[in-house]
């Protein structure tokens, strides 16, 4: 059973549930696992649910047992479901059908995006089983800035501005089935780092990461072919030393496994296996 948490009893379920998100097998992303985020960063972002209106925690029960919770957001102008937090104890799988059903009832003609660790093999069953859609499956990796020293970049990357975007849109439209497509980067062009690799002035790479002055993350890159090693590099040196300047602390980046030795290479470290499900309700 799911029934809404109530914000005085917070503090009666809160070391519970974060145990939990330390357990890949019992959690949901984004991962408390990786090092970087802490139990202070989990309990600011789960009390925001608390403000705002788009947000809500749901309490699932088991056997009259409260075995975990589920903290999503919705962003109605997109039709746009998504989960902060999805820490259940026990009963993986029941959770998982009782939450999809209670979005296909308040939220119906929208797109429900669910992402779990690897070792969530419980939630990895019961997804498919109810029809929903792998459309990712990566490497969670990161990087620590604490003692990177900004390396040579190659003069072949510039950034993307409002005059060469449209280089940019050329390759990044194959991929606009995720949310942040080439409009919505186009309107919040301050909040990204977008990069181009231009050899000779034609564009043979991508980058699109998010600027953050304590955590960065890559979102992706994209090329007009087959995958480019050396555009692979030079991008994300020049996205490691922007976010340095940026005086991020950390950067964030999930690779296929294709891009996966290129990317330990260049010292980012693996913290697990990274899946992410969607259904349209």
């Amino acid at each position: 059973m799911l029934t809404p948490l109530k914000k005085e009893d917070f503090d009666k379920y809160i070391d519970f549930v974060y145990a939990l998100a330390l357990d890949p097998a019992r959690s949901g992303y984004p991962t408390y696992t990786d090092g970087i985020k802490t139990r202070a960063d989990f309990v600011e972002r789960a009390q925001k649910a608390f403000e705002r209106e788009n947000e809500q925690i749901l309490l699932y029960e088991r056997d009259g047992e409260t075995a975990g919770w589920i903290h999503y957001y919705y962003l109605a102008a997109d039709k746009y479901l998504d989960t902060c937090s999805f820490c259940i104890a026990d009963g993986m799988a029941d959770a998982i059908a009782e939450f999809t059903a209670f979005a296909r009832e308040h939220f119906p003609g929208s797109e429900l995006y669910m992402k779990f660790p690897g070792e969530n093999t419980q939630a990895e069953a019961a997804l498919e089983a109810d029809g929903f859609a792998c459309i990712e499956r990566d490497f969670n990796d990161v990087f620590e800035m604490d003692r990177y020293e900004p390396r040579q970049s190659d003069p072949d990357v510039v950034p993307v501005t409002r005059e060469n975007f449209d280089l940019f849109r050329t390759l990044h439209a194959p991929h606009e089935d995720m949310y942040w497509n080439s409009d919505r980067l186009l309107a919040d062009m301050d909040e990204w780092r977008l990069l181009l690799y231009m050899p000779g002035g034609v564009p043979m790479g991508a980058l699109q990461a998010r600027r953050d002055s304590e955590m960065g993350e890559i979102f992706g890159i994209f090329f007009p072919g087959e995958y480019d090693n050396r555009a692979y590099r030079a991008l994300v040196t020049a996205a490691l030393n922007g976010a340095k300047a940026d005086g991020a602390g950390s950067m964030v980046f999930f690779n296929d496994a294709e891009t996966q030795a290129d990317a330990l290479a260049l010292g980012f470290r693996c913290v697990g296996e990274y899946m992410c499900y969607k259904t349209l309700l």
